[in-house]
């Protein structure tokens, strides 16, 4: 691996765990409800966790939301990336129909703790790859 860049990338995943922290608190209240914004919050984590990666990795990126196509970019790095593309896809959809009163979707539960579920692997991985684990 090259010559890591590890305190700008520390700067994404200071902010990544803050939104990992708060969607987590959200699900862990029982009145089923902000399910939407929860999805949003795992979503941005995710991002800011590629993200800090890449910047980990001085690996130059296009200013995007779109996790499949930041998780490929990780696996140019670590072929690792690879197995995580289509659960990028899968949350990568809660970007942006959350911002929108036009599109305000109605998430569920369940979608919350699968983007939990998804978001703690990939969180894992970064950190075990870069050794902050």
């Amino acid at each position: 691996m090259k010559k890591l860049n590890l305190k700008n990338a520390r700067e994404w995943f200071s902010i990544g765990s803050n939104e990992f922290g708060f969607a987590c608190l959200g699900l862990d209240d029982k009145q089923d409800r902000f399910y939407a914004q929860i999805c949003f919050l795992f979503q941005q984590a995710i991002e800011k966790y590629l993200k800090g990666y890449l910047t980990a990795c001085n690996i130059k990126f296009e200013k995007t939301h779109d996790l499949g196509y930041l998780c490929q970019k990780c696996s140019d790095e670590h072929k690792g990336f690879e197995e995580f593309v289509k659960d990028c896809e899968i949350v990568s959809q809660y970007y942006i129909p959350s911002r929108y009163p036009a599109h305000w979707p109605e998430h569920t539960r369940k979608q919350a703790e699968k983007s939990h579920k998804i978001a703690k692997k990939i969180i894992s991985f970064v950190k075990k790859d870069l050794g902050l684990e």
